[in-house]
């Protein structure tokens, strides 16, 4: 119930400075907001409190602690406060004080160590415990302020940090032109960093919370884009917001924003790629020569042979007879050459020649 009442001052606040009301309006409703905001109702049990480190803290135990016929308020299991119908309030803490009429309890300036788990007890006339209940108390440190900053990104994006001044626990939220951004055009919209896309730009607005303070600020957003000119004999050729045009003196031309890092990889794969279908392919090449000169020696040698043959003295005494001479083709297959006989009972000569 305190953040609902927090989140409805603070909005109550931004709409009357808004409407530029009169001041007497404005300090009304902080003084409401703020003096209810510090109360946290303690009367039922198991009841989360959170305060602000080193700001006062109001807890309401009980309606009327002057109806009680006895009770104790404790930490842990010391007793910090004890008292009862008729009986003197007893407060073992200087920075805690006690309202009876009201059940108030105000702690002055709360302390790390202030945060801790409470019970109250409360007795009959008999002395017998007829109830009990717990309080949690946090303390935080508040967030003080907001500070946004934004950079452009290599690719046009835009990189937008929120940086928060103290708070404990701070959750962070965007909202683009009033509306929150979805979670699917803008991963991480509840961390301190964001990145935008190469189109996106408005009225961005960072809200940093916690469970004891609400800050937020506001930022014109500028789309990124690419400026390669000259400021004041300085060249610029990087990505900036759009209102740094300005700075130009003269626009260099011919040389537009620069190709993705993603391109050069990319273009090493298809270079290497290339390269080794080129090496393949000299290599098929000069093995299909390698073997055609393979084939070409391995051709069997053409060799010719002048055969003469020289009949004996008494076949020519019988008469003058035919000699067939035969030129034969002989192949080899490089194997070692060997004496030609004939069956006729002439000699042979024979001169061989071996070419190519």
């Amino acid at each position: 119930m305190g953040q609902i009442w927090h989140i409805f001052c603070e909005e109550a606040e931004q709409k009357i400075r808004n409407m530029k009301a009169t001041a007497g309006l404005l300090v009304l409703l902080l003084t409401v907001c703020h003096a209810e905001e510090k109360a946290c109702d303690g009367r039922k049990d198991g009841v989360q409190c959170y305060g602000k480190l080193g700001e006062p803290m109001l807890l309401r135990l009980m309606d009327n602690a002057n109806a009680l016929f006895r009770y104790t308020w404790k930490k842990n299991k010391t007793v910090l406060l004890a008292g009862g119908n008729g009986r003197k309030v007893n407060l073992t803490e200087r920075r805690f004080s006690f309202t009876p009429e009201e059940g108030l309890m105000k702690i002055e300036k709360l302390e790390r160590r202030d945060g801790d788990k409470y019970t109250l007890i409360i007795y009959n006339d008999r002395g017998r415990q007829i109830s009990s209940r717990t309080l949690q108390l946090f303390v935080e440190a508040p967030v003080i302020s907001v500070q946004i900053a934004s950079k452009c990104l290599p690719q046009g994006e835009q990189q937008v940090s929120c940086s928060a001044e103290g708070g404990d626990n701070p959750k962070y939220e965007w909202t683009l032109d009033g509306k929150p951004l979805p979670l699917t055009e803008l991963p991480g919209r509840f961390q301190a960093n964001i990145t935008l896309t190469k189109h996106q730009s408005g009225q961005l607005r960072c809200s940093v919370r916690n469970n004891v303070s609400h800050v937020r600020e506001e930022t014109r957003i500028w789309t990124c884009v690419f400026i390669n000119c000259t400021s004041n004999g300085t060249r610029i050729s990087q990505w900036l917001p759009e209102t740094k045009r300005s700075l130009c003196d003269e626009q260099i031309k011919g040389i537009g924003a620069p190709q993705s890092k993603t391109f050069l990889p990319i273009m090493g794969g298809v270079l290497s790629a290339l390269f080794l279908l080129l090496v393949v392919a000299v290599a098929i090449v000069l093995s299909q020569k390698k073997k055609q000169s393979d084939t070409r020696e391995e051709e069997q040698d053409l060799t010719y042979a002048d055969v003469r043959i020289l009949t004996q003295p008494q076949q020519q005494m019988k008469g003058r007879q035919e000699v067939a001479v035969e030129y034969g083709q002989v192949n080899f297959s490089q194997r070692p050459r060997s004496t030609i006989k004939l069956e006729q009972d002439g000699c042979v000569y024979a001169n061989v020649n071996r070419g190519r």
